[in-house]
């Protein structure tokens, strides 16, 4: 599997599949980290980034309905967490409504959504798009 920063070919084509996996895409622009796996002309996953020095962000994972389960997203998510890391980064945080399972098993934790560090609260992916409601979860990276 190829996981690769998208393009400008890949990059409509990953906010069509974020949409229709309902998630936000309002502040993703070519200037985010977005990755994408491409199969053929189509996109079939995404993940994106957002990180400081020593904090992240995962978010905007995505599987199309046709490839869930065959372990593209727990690549992905290994992607991030390697790709960040070796920008020094310890924590990964995320926003979900409904992959806190999956994020569970991957060794994510469920925190107080009071619990994160200035950066995560200032994104807009925090403030603004993802409801209060949502599961806030971290991983410390070893």
């Amino acid at each position: 599997m190829n996981i690769v920063p998208a393009s400008q070919n890949s990059f409509s084509a990953a906010i069509a599949l974020l949409k229709k996996n309902n998630l936000p895409t309002e502040d993703l622009d070519p200037g985010k980290q977005l990755f994408v796996v491409e199969e053929g002309d189509n996109v079939i996953a995404t993940v994106a980034v957002e990180y400081n020095y020593t904090d992240a962000l995962l978010r905007s994972l995505s599987v199309s309905p046709e490839k869930r389960n065959s372990g593209i997203g727990a690549e992905l998510v290994q992607f991030i967490e390697d790709y960040v890391q070796k920008q020094g980064v310890q924590t990964v945080y995320l926003l979900t409504t409904t992959a806190a399972d999956f994020f569970s098993k991957r060794g994510y934790t469920i925190i107080d959504r009071n619990n994160v560090p200035d950066f995560i609260k200032n994104t807009s992916e925090y403030s603004v798009i993802c409801s209060s409601s949502s599961t806030i979860m971290k991983k410390e990276l070893s």
